[in-house]
C-alpha cells in the first residue's frame, strides 16, 4: 500500500508521486526524441509544494489523443522568467523562442517577468503504448498520488502481457 499522510485537516491522503500535465504531442515528441529536457509551464501561484525532485511527471498527450504517452523523472524545480529560462537552458527548452514569448503573452495576467515553473527532467519514457486517462484532465493538470501511478503502471503492464 502507498504511503499515507494526514492533511492539516487530519484527512489521510495518498502520498504525491507527481504530476500529469497535458502536453500537444508535438511538444511532448520534443521531450521524448530530441532530448529537450526543460518544461516550462504558467501555474496560478508561483510555489509547487506538492514537487519535490525525483517527483514524476506524466506526459498526457492532449488534444487528438488524450492519452498518457509517456514520462520522466523531475531533477530541478525552478521559477524562473522567460528569459532566464532561455538563458539558463537555451535550446534544452522544449518550447523555442518564439513558442515561449507566445506563450508569455498570451494571457493579459501573463507578462515577460512573471516566473513560471521550470522543470529540468531525466530519464525520459516513452510507453510502448498510450495509456487511457480515466479522470477528465484539465489544462491545470493535476497531481499524482502513488495510488494513481500504481494503478496506471498496472494497467499499462496488463496492455504488454496482451500484446
Amino acid at each position: 500500500m502507498a504511503d499515507k499522510s494526514e492533511d492539516e485537516y487530519g484527512f489521510t491522503m495518498s502520498k504525491i508521486a507527481g504530476v500529469i500535465y497535458p502536453i500537444p504531442l508535438r511538444f511532448i515528441k520534443r521531450i521524448l526524441s530530441e532530448k529537450r529536457n526543460v518544461f516550462v509551464r504558467y501555474l496560478p501561484h508561483s510555489t509547487c509544494p506538492r514537487l519535490a525532485p525525483r517527483s514524476k511527471i506524466l506526459l498526457y498527450a492532449s488534444r487528438g489523443q488524450k492519452e498518457i504517452v509517456g514520462e520522466a523523472m523531475i531533477n530541478k524545480i525552478e521559477f524562473l522568467t522567460p528569459d532566464e529560462v532561455l538563458e539558463k537552458y537555451g535550446k534544452k527548452v522544449f518550447l523555442n523562442r518564439d513558442e515561449l514569448m507566445t506563450c508569455a503573452s498570451q494571457r493579459s495576467s501573463r507578462t515577460t517577468s512573471k516566473k513560471m515553473l521550470t522543470l529540468v527532467l531525466s530519464v525520459p519514457k516513452k510507453y510502448s503504448k498510450g495509456i487511457k486517462y480515466k479522470g477528465h484532465m484539465t489544462m491545470a493538470g493535476e497531481y499524482l498520488t502513488e495510488d494513481i501511478y500504481k494503478a496506471l503502471f498496472e494497467e499499462l503492464e496488463n496492455l504488454r502481457t496482451r500484446l
